[in-house]
Parts: structure tokens; C-alpha cells; sequence
């Protein structure tokens, strides 16, 4: 495990990792917290259930998985939360990226006007504590151990701590322990599950056994369905003669066997080519998770400066343009999309486009959980190039039955599984505690 670290991190996280491992594994700890935890969350709540006004810190690491917008402005507009977001180091690839992502994030967080604060105060040359930000409640949107233990360990030990996964969940792997049964997973208050299968997997393997699971859909799907009615300007595109507006969204695993999604080092060269040759017809759109470009930075077929070559090629053609941040608008005007995500597996489900997700395992069933599975048989599955051409072509004759099969196809598919309006369900969830604990 050590040198597996050592090849993507720097020498100053590896002890954190070690000890997050470490954690991560041991059953007696996690029944430990377990219990702890549930009497601490008790005499929180007695002390939160009266307070008039409930201050509320958002966890985040990166634009592009924030998933809370309705749910933060449906707060925003209710008189008894006060929320603020926190915009959090992601240790794991150094100082330099770390200050770079958090500075784009709280950008991104000023331009939507939100209440934003940076974890790292500037003038006393210093990272805010928690305490001195006195939450009532603490949202992450991440499981994993991947900041400093302010943001982590210190919030979900010692506040009234929810979970809203900033993916779908549709994979399985390592046992469902990554991202099921983590201490992390034993000792928050409230996990805000997405859908039925998560919910099950959450009772099956967790050892809370899901008693601090509740179902109750994916916020971001909100997100989606309110803009596509809003039919927002499709400005995020380039400006270009071509009819049809293709992404292509790699994963981050290029260096997981345990999640062997990525076809990322299979296909650069390939995506390169055929832009030029179709870039009369289609205007691209290169979207890589915000992990692959430190992952290849950190390559060694690949290097800083081989990566931001090529990221750059994507930014600066004509028919070529790079997305690395919030991407609802870069959806509702595509035309369609090709990738081998994670999450966008079913995200992208929500604007009823054609869809190609490209495999990278024969056993790639394995990798997804009933979920993943159900959303995979609302795709079209890409083995080869010849695969991939044959999908691009095929954009050219689409018609008004094909795009009905498919809004029945994928409405049928988010109805048996998602429930709708999540962020008013975790508000009444909140409610409902609050409420109890005060009577």
C-alpha cells in the first residue's frame, strides 16, 4: 500500500494515508465510534432542538462535485438555517494544487453570490478550526479522508454530521467498504441516500446497519431538471458552425485496477484525431474528472508538461473547448456524451440524450452495483474505435421517436429507484429530529 501511495502523493500526506488505511479496516473501531458517537449526537440535539437559528457549514473540496445548490438555497430562504460553505484543502497532490483548487472553488462560490468563507485564514497565516466557526451542522459531500482532520475527523466526531454523496453510487468495489463502511460512514448522524440500492447496501454492510440512513434521492438531480425548464443560454458553448456538440468525460482511475473504469490512456491520442477529423460537423468538449489532470501530472508515461500540452490542444482549437468546472448548462446543450464516469453514469440520464459509455473490462459488471447496472442498459456500451465511430455517425439522423424512447426509457429507470424533491425531503428529515429532540 505504502508504494502505491508514494507513486501519486507527497511525502508530507503519506503518514496521513497510512493512518486513514489504518482506520479504514479495523471493525473494532468503527463499532467504537459507533457507539460513541450515538450517545454524543443525542445531547447535541437536545441543545440544537430549541435554538431559533441553526448555523450550517458546507464542506467543499472542488466546483465540479458540488451537488447542493437547491438544497443550500432552499436553506438560504428558510429562517431557521444559516448556512456557509467551506472550501476545504484536498491534500492528497501537494501545496501548490491544493492552494490552486481552493482558490478556483471559492471563485466559483462568489460568482453564484453565496456565502463562502476559505478554511485557510490569510491574515494570521492560519487554518480555521471548526470551533471557531461554531456550526450546529457540518454537510459533507465526500467520505473519504482526503483533507486535513479539521475538516474531517474533528467535524463528524464532534458535530451533528450529514452525508449527501456527491455521486450517483453506482459502483461496487473492495466490498462496498470504500464507500459504505468507513468509520466515516459509523459515526455521522444522517447519510442522505440517493437511491433504493444504496439505501440496501448502506443496511447490508455498514455496521450501524443503516440506522443512520435515510432515502431520499440525489440533490443534483434537482439541479438538472430545474435548468433544462429554465432553458438556460447556451453560452458555455463555443460559438461554432457544427450542429453537434459531443462531450467526452474520461474517469480518474487510470491507476485503479480495484475501479478500472478509465480508458483515459487508451483513447487520448484517439479523441485527438477524430476531433480534427470531424471538426467541421462536431464541436467537442473534453471533461476529465478534476483528479485525472493531478493523477497524470504525477504519471510516468505522462508529466506537467505532456498533460497540460494536451489539456491545453482540448482549451484553445476552434471545435475543441476544456470544461473543468460546473457543468449543468455544458449538459442540457450537448447533443450527447461519451465517457466512462462514475457518477454521470446516471447524471447524464437526466437530459435524455444519446449516451455511449466506453468499457474497459469484460468484467465490467463487477465494477457496478444493481444501480450501475440498471443505468448502464440506458446506454450504448463502446468496446473499441469502431464502436465509438459508429456512435458518433449515428448522431446524424437522430429524430423526435428516438429522443421519446428515450425520455420514456430513462423516466421509467429514475422512478422505480430515485425519489423525487430530495433537498425539501432532507429538510423535513432535519425538521422531524429537531422537532423530536425538543419535545
Amino acid at each position: 500500500m505504502k508504494e502505491i501511495i508514494k507513486k501519486f502523493a507527497p511525502e508530507f500526506v503519506i503518514k496521513h494515508l497510512l493512518v486513514m488505511k489504518k482506520n479504514f479496516y479495523d471493525p473494532w473501531e468503527k463499532l467504537r465510534l459507533a457507539k460513541k458517537v450515538e450517545h454524543k449526537h443525542v445531547e447535541l440535539l437536545k441543545k440544537l432542538g430549541s435554538k431559533e437559528k441553526k448555523r450550517v457549514i458546507f464542506l467543499v473540496f472542488f466546483e465540479s462535485v458540488w451537488k447542493l445548490d437547491i438544497l443550500l438555497k432552499k436553506m438560504l430562504a428558510d429562517s431557521q438555517f444559516e448556512p456557509v460553505i467551506l472550501v476545504c484543502p484536498y491534500i492528497v497532490f501537494g501545496e501548490s494544487r491544493m492552494n490552486e483548487e481552493m482558490q478556483k472553488c471559492i471563485n466559483f462560490f462568489k460568482e453564484k453570490g453565496y456565502p463562502v468563507l476559505s478554511s485557510f485564514d490569510n491574515e494570521k497565516k492560519k487554518w480555521i478550526t471548526l470551533d471557531e466557526l461554531k456550526p450546529d451542522l457540518v454537510f459533507f459531500t465526500n467520505p473519504h479522508n482526503l483533507t486535513r482532520k479539521e475538516y474531517y475527523q474533528d467535524a463528524y466526531l464532534n458535530y451533528l454530521s450529514c452525508y449527501v454523496p456527491y455521486h450517483y453510487e453506482v459502483g461496487q468495489y473492495d466490498d462496498n467498504q470504500a464507500q459504505y463502511n468507513q468509520p466515516f460512514h459509523n459515526a455521522i448522524w444522517k447519510i442522505f441516500t440517493p437511491h433504493k440500492t444504496s439505501l440496501s447496501i448502506f443496511k447490508d454492510t455498514c455496521f450501524t446497519k443503516g440506522k443512520n440512513a435515510e432515502l431520499t434521492g440525489y440533490p443534483f438531480a434537482e439541479s438538472l431538471s430545474q435548468s433544462i425548464d429554465a432553458k438556460l443560454n447556451p453560452s458555455v458553448w463555443k460559438e461554432s458552425s457544427a450542429k453537434v456538440r459531443i462531450i467526452w468525460a474520461p474517469h480518474h482511475t487510470i491507476d485503479s485496477p480495484e475501479l478500472p473504469y478509465s480508458n483515459f490512456l487508451k483513447y487520448a491520442e484517439f479523441f485527438k484525431e477524430i476531433s480534427e477529423i470531424y471538426k467541421s460537423e462536431i464541436q467537442w468538449c473534453f471533461k476529465p474528472h478534476p483528479i485525472l489532470k493531478l493523477k497524470l501530472y504525477n504519471h510516468p508515461q505522462w508529466g506537467i508538461e505532456k498533460t497540460d500540452e494536451y489539456f491545453n490542444f482540448w482549451k484553445n482549437q476552434k471545435f475543441t473547448q476544456l470544461a473543468e468546472g460546473d457543468y449543468i448548462d455544458l449538459f442540457i446543450e450537448s447533443t450527447a456524451m461519451i465517457h466512462d464516469s462514475g457518477s454521470f453514469l446516471a447524471e447524464y440520464l437526466h437530459v435524455n440524450k444519446p449516451v455511449m459509455y466506453l468499457i474497459n473490462n469484460e468484467n465490467y459488471l463487477n465494477f457496478y452495483n444493481n444501480f450501475g447496472k440498471s443505468a448502464l442498459e440506458c446506454c450504448d456500451l463502446g468496446r473499441n474505435k469502431d464502436d465509438i465511430l459508429k456512435f458518433i455517425n449515428s448522431l446524424r439522423s437522430l429524430t423526435k421517436v428516438d429522443e421519446d424512447i428515450l425520455i420514456k426509457r430513462n423516466t421509467a429507470f429514475f422512478s422505480r429507484e430515485c425519489p423525487c424533491e430530495p433537498s425539501q425531503k432532507i429538510i423535513e428529515i432535519l425538521d422531524r429530529e429537531f422537532k423530536n429532540a425538543s419535545s
